[in-house]
């Protein structure tokens, strides 16, 4: 648009107003009121003539003088009319401008929340069970403040996805080393570790100890419920003197020496439910014979 150029001028430019006036006051001051001969009606109609003419010629300088002012006034109206237009316009603009802006930002923010999301699903399930912060939107958006350009602020939520998939990556790596950690545990101890897939979330120095703990714990078990070895002794051979045998009688077959004892320890790996209901099965059909002392879960 060109320079708006207006203007004007707060004062009278060309004017006689002031002799014109003092003539016309003059006149009317020294009008003869006192009439009486016929030079004086004379005199006096020319001074009516004149000071009508005045007057007429006031009216016309005033009206001029509005019509002048009223080109100023107009000129004030149609100023303030654009002046109007164009601040609506500019609303308008900077109320389109603000919410496009919005929307570009959340498109923005979308593309990269969807990345995050996407790159989470191709990890393993393990990793997706996890409780995390990396999909929280409001940190994503939190990058865009202050950002007066889409380019700025599709750099910073850029720069921010490829940080949180960066810890995706290294958490991933975490997770498979402890699975791998897991998996050369001797099968022996497989029992103890039917946790595995929630152990391998674990901090690695946090899964070592747990390990190291469990299995220390098991073998304590392990010993506790093992019977006592017998202690051998050995003495010098003597001549036994020969017993004298029985007596037969019909009930001779159900005859068992009371001093001889036995232990069957059956060692169980499994979890508590389990072993108890495998114990419950063995008390119910072997403790009621008469050969059988005790039968005890440890």
């Amino acid at each position: 648009m060109n320079e708006l150029v207006i203007k004007l001028k707060g004062e009278v430019t060309d004017t006689n107003f002031d002799e014109w006036k003092n003539e016309l006051i003059a006149r009317v001051k020294n009008v003869n009121t006192e009439l009486v001969k016929d030079d004086d009606f004379a005199i006096a109609e020319d001074d009516v003539k004149a000071i009508k003419a005045g007057e007429k010629a006031l009216k016309a300088a005033k009206a001029s003088a509005l019509e002048q002012a009223d080109e100023i006034q107009k000129l004030f109206a149609a100023i303030d009319e654009v002046s109007s237009e164009a601040r609506d316009a500019r609303l308008a603009l900077e109320k389109q401008i603000k919410k496009r802006k919005s929307e570009i930002k959340d498109e923005i923010v979308d593309e990269g929340v969807a990345a995050i999301e996407k790159y989470l699903q191709e990890q393993s399930a393990a990793l997706q069970s996890i409780n995390h912060s990396w999909l929280n939107r409001s940190a994503i958006e939190e990058t865009t403040k202050g950002k007066r350009t889409s380019t700025s602020m599709q750099k910073a939520v850029t720069t921010l996805v490829v940080k949180i998939k960066g810890e995706i990556a290294e958490r991933e790596d975490a997770i498979k080393e402890n699975e791998t950690t897991i998996s050369d545990i001797d099968d022996s101890y497989s029992a103890i570790f039917q946790d595995a897939e929630s152990l391998a979330l674990l901090d690695a120095d946090e899964l070592k100890s747990t390990i190291e703990e469990r299995i220390e714990y098991f073998e304590e078990e392990k010993k506790k419920q093992q019977p006592e070895p017998v202690a051998e002794t050995t003495t010098e051979p003597k001549e036994e003197e020969p017993e004298p045998e029985p007596e037969e009688s019909e009930d001779s077959d159900d005859i068992h020496p009371a001093d001889e004892s036995h232990v069957i320890s059956i060692e169980i790996f499994a979890q508590v439910d389990a072993a108890q209901e495998l114990f419950d099965e063995i008390d119910d059909r072997y403790s009621n014979r008469e050969i059988v002392g005790e039968i005890r879960l440890s």
